[in-house]
C-alpha cells in the first residue's frame, strides 16, 4: 500500500468512526446524556475535518472549486467542547447558559473571518492592488502563516489546563477521574505535536504550498477520534459517580435526604408512577435535580433509572405472590409496579437480578 493510499484510508476510517460513534452517543438515553452529547459534538467536528481533508486528497474538492468556499474551518471549537465535556462530567448540573456561551465566541469569529478571507477570491485578479488592505493581509495571515493552527491548538492547550483544574476540584471517582486525566493528557500532547510540526513547517519548509504538518495533524486527529469514540461509547451508560469531602453537618443533611427519599419510595410508592422523572422526584423532595443525582450516585451507588427500577422489580415480585393480583398477567403486574413497556421491564429485571422475568417468579 502506498503512502497516499494509507493516508486516505486513515482519513476515511476516522471520519466514519467519528460519525457512527457520535450518533450512538448522541442518541444514548443515559444518566450522562449531556456529557455524551458534548463528546458526540467533538467527534462530529473531528469527522468533518477528516472528511474535508479526504475530499481534497481525492481531488473531489480543491482550492479552485466549491470545496474552497463550502468546506470551512471549524478548528477553534475543539477547546471549548473539551471544556464542556469535562465540566459536564465533573458537575452533572452543568449547562451552557449565560456567560458560558462566550466560550464559543472564538468559533464564531473563525467562521466569519474564514468566510471573509475566502470571499477575496471573487475580487482577486492576480495583483495585491485588487484587494483591500484587510482582504490582502487577512488572506496572507490566514492562508500563508500558521495563524489558524496557533489559535486552534493554543485554545486546545488552554482549555485542557482549565479542564484539569476543574477535574482536580470535582473529586470524581478514581476510575472516572483517571480516564478524564488521560483524555486531557492526550489532547495536550496532540496540541503540542501539531504546534511544533506547524511552526517547524513554517520556519524551515514551504508551509504555504507543501505543508508537511497536515500529516501528523490529521493522522493524530483520526487516532484520537478512534480512541476517544470507543472509550466514550464504552462508558456511555455509566452513572456519573462523585466522591465528595463533606463536613459533619453536610453528612447529616445528606443522610436525612437519603431517609426522606427512602420513605417516599417505600411509604408513598412513588415508583409506581410510570411517568416519574428525576425532576419530579427532586421537586417532591424540595431539592434540585443535580442534588438528587449526587445523592443517588454517592449514597445509593445507582443512577435514577436503576434506583427506581430496583423498587419496581421488588414490587413485581411482591405483587406476583399476592392473591389479589392473581388475575393479572406478568406484564399486567409489571404495569401495576410502574413499568411502562415490556422491553424496559425485561431489561430492568435482568440488570437488577441477573434473571429473566420468568426466573424471577420461580
Amino acid at each position: 500500500m502506498s503512502w497516499d493510499s494509507f493516508y486516505i484510508f486513515i482519513l476515511a476510517l476516522g471520519a466514519v468512526q467519528g460519525v457512527v460513534l457520535g450518533l450512538s452517543l448522541w442518541r444514548s438515553p443515559s444518566p450522562r446524556w449531556r456529557s455524551n452529547r458534548y463528546l458526540a459534538l467533538m467527534l462530529f467536528f473531528f469527522a468533518y475535518r477528516l472528511a474535508a481533508e479526504l475530499l481534497f486528497e481525492l481531488g473531489v474538492a480543491s482550492v479552485h472549486n466549491w470545496g474552497y468556499h463550502v468546506l470551512l474551518e471549524f478548528n477553534w471549537v475543539y477547546g471549548p467542547l473539551l471544556y464542556c465535556f469535562v465540566a459536564s462530567l465533573c458537575d452533572p448540573g452543568f449547562q451552557l447558559k449565560g456567560r458560558q456561551w462566550w466560550h464559543f465566541l472564538p468559533a464564531g469569529v473563525e467562521f466569519m473571518f474564514s468566510n471573509f478571507i475566502k470571499a477575496q477570491n471573487f475580487f482577486w485578479d492576480g495583483t495585491a492592488e485588487s484587494l483591500s488592505w484587510a482582504g490582502y493581509w487577512g488572506y496572507v495571515l490566514w492562508e500563508h502563516t500558521p495563524f489558524q493552527l496557533l489559535v486552534s491548538f493554543g485554545l486546545v492547550l488552554g482549555y485542557a489546563f482549565i479542564s484539569g483544574r476543574i477535574l482536580q476540584k470535582a473529586l470524581l471517582r478514581e476510575e472516572e477521574g483517571r480516564w478524564l486525566q488521560q483524555v486531557l493528557t492526550v489532547y495536550k500532547a496532540y496540541a503540542v505535536l501539531v504546534l511544533i510540526a506547524g511552526l517547524a513547517d513554517y520556519l524551515f519548509f514551504d508551509y504555504a504550498f507543501h505543508p508537511f504538518f497536515i500529516f501528523p495533524t490529521y493522522i493524530g486527529m483520526a487516532a484520537i477520534t478512534y480512541w476517544l469514540g470507543l472509550q466514550g461509547f464504552a462508558r456511555r451508560n455509566q452513572a456519573i459517580l462523585l466522591r465528595r469531602r463533606v463536613q459533619e453537618e453536610q453528612l447529616s443533611e445528606y443522610e436525612a435526604l437519603a431517609r426522606q427519599l427512602t420513605a417516599l419510595m417505600e411509604e408513598q410508592h412513588l415508583y409506581r408512577n410510570p411517568d416519574l422523572t428525576l425532576a419530579a422526584l427532586s421537586a417532591e423532595m424540595g431539592i434540585q435535580p443535580y442534588q438528587l443525582t449526587h445523592l443517588l450516585n454517592g449514597h445509593f451507588q445507582q443512577n435514577f433509572n436503576d434506583f427506581v427500577n430496583t423498587y419496581r422489580v421488588a414490587e413485581v415480585h411482591r405483587l406476583a405472590g399476592d392473591p389479589a393480583y392473581a388475575h393479572l398477567s406478568l406484564m399486567g403486574i409489571a404495569f401495576e409496579a410502574g413499568f411502562n413497556s415490556k422491553a424496559t421491564f425485561n431489561r430492568a429485571v435482568k440488570k437488577v437480578t441477573g434473571k429473566t422475568p420468568k426466573e424471577l417468579l420461580q
